[in-house]
């Protein structure tokens, strides 16, 4: 799921004309097998193989894509660096006290500037980073009281450009300001300079340090708020669940000596006045035919039978999960491998990652909804819940039985026509019953 719709699949949808479930069509890049409108059992069992169901109430259903650990423990890896630095300069310090060696300014100047410069800003750079692309991917929400979908979408508009800021602008503010902080700490390795000089270029240093980041901070500051002002806007497109156009679209990238085969289960919202074209879309990297099934058979399942039926959030990114682990780990390794897992844990500040992440799923990724969004999830009470079709009802209960029979939905072909041989057999039937009569 992305925050604008570059992908093809995501941007266009097939003709209501030769579009039901089971048809199979080929398209420039690869071939599709349609899912609905008029979302029809598969017979494929409920796996959420990508992770993709984030929560999940009995009211609603989330689905929202991304590794969020892993960009935690990322972020965390460059903290665990700072402290190893900070390690090694308190060592060379105490080395010094002890008397074992002469100390020098200049490794420990160059240990504190990577730590200032370097080590420090990335991490900060790399956890805000995580955040920013939280709140800009948004979950798809099913709502199986009310039996539609929303599906989020970005404003029309191009993404505000901040004046005078760009790549080239960042490079040279980030290197002046740097070269101001190394001018603070340069006179410490003047030897032979007087302690009046010294202070005199250590006091202008950190004025002109103050002049920069003051004009710096203050550009960004208003900046960025005229930057949150004009960029597109997150909305949310409420469609009715039996009319979402779902479909799994094999495609082959073709490149310089190599092709790769991308499998992604599709779900879009048709604009009025165009039907081959998304409102709104959403697209879930798969790998397979069989994976897609299976995970549209976990939407499918939750708006048909309940949560019961749907498989439950993963419990990978959860801090009880990894204390579990953490705990069958203990039980099942011996002591050098436990230790060197405990090494990596460590590094990757794994603990605090996962208090990060759940921060993340349960908090910060559900703060940047609209309003209209949580009104529309309220519960229920149960007379007022919106019913399924009776059409759907008893399609899904004539397929069902079918699947009983040995019937797969990948070599169903479309339902109009396994519905025209399914009568043309039951006709048989009673033509040759009353001739046996």
């Amino acid at each position: 799921m992305t925050k604008d719709n570059e992908n093809p699949s995501s941007t266009q949808t097939p003709r209501e004309s030769d579009w039901e479930v089971g048809v199979r069509r080929t398209t420039s890049d690869g071939r599709l097998l349609a899912l609905s409108p008029e979302p029809l059992t598969t017979g494929a069992r409920a796996v959420d193989v990508n992770s993709w169901i984030r929560r999940k109430t009995e009211g609603w259903l989330d689905l929202q894509n991304g590794n969020l650990l892993f960009s935690a423990e990322f972020a965390l890896m460059f903290f665990s660096l700072t402290i190893l630095v900070m390690i090694g300069g308190l060592a060379m310090t105490v080395d010094y006290y002890l008397g074992h060696n002469e100390l020098t300014w200049i490794p420990l100047l160059g240990l504190g500037g990577m730590n200032l410069l370097i080590t420090i800003p990335w991490g900060l750079y790399m956890h805000f980073l995580g955040n920013k692309t939280v709140k800009e991917t948004p979950p798809v929400r099913f709502n199986r009281q009310r039996r539609e979908v929303a599906m989020p979408r970005w404003t029309e508009g191009k993404e505000y450009k901040l004046p005078f800021w760009n790549e080239s602008a960042e490079g040279w503010a980030y290197v002046t300001v740097v070269f101001t902080i190394v001018a603070v700490f340069a006179p410490f390795m003047l030897e032979d300079a007087t302690e009046e000089y010294r202070n005199t270029i250590i006091m202008w240093a950190l004025v002109v340090l103050a002049i920069e980041l003051l004009v710096i901070g203050t550009y960004l500051f208003f900046a960025l708020r005229l930057k949150k002002k004009h960029d597109p806007k997150l909305v949310y497109e409420i469609y009715p669940w039996e009319k979402l156009v779902a479909y799994i679209e094999t495609r082959q990238d073709i490149g310089p000596g190599l092709m790769a085969t991308h499998t992604v289960l599709t779900l879009a919202i048709p604009k009025p006045d165009d039907p081959e074209s998304a409102l709104a879309a959403a697209s879930i990297n798969v790998g397979h035919e069989a994976a897609g099934l299976a995970q549209w058979e976990c939407i499918r399942q939750f708006m048909e039978n309940g949560p019961e039926a749907c498989p439950d959030p993963k419990e990978d990114e959860t801090l009880a999960h990894y204390k579990a682990k953490c705990r069958q780990a203990r039980k099942e390794m011996s002591l050098l491998p436990w230790l060197s897992k405990k090494v990596g844990d460590w590094f990757f500040q794994r603990y605090l990652a996962h208090i990060i992440t759940e921060r993340r799923i349960k908090t910060l990724a559900l703060k940047s909804l609209p309003e209209e969004l949580k009104a529309w999830s309220a519960p229920l009470p149960k007379e007022q819940w919106t019913k399924p079709s009776e059409a759907l009802l008893s399609l899904n209960q004539q397929l069902a039985r079918a699947y009983e029979r040995g019937l797969k939905f990948t070599q169903m072909g479309p339902v109009s026509e396994w519905q025209a041989v399914r009568e043309e057999k039951q006709q048989q039937k009673r033509g040759r019953g009353r001739f046996r009569a």
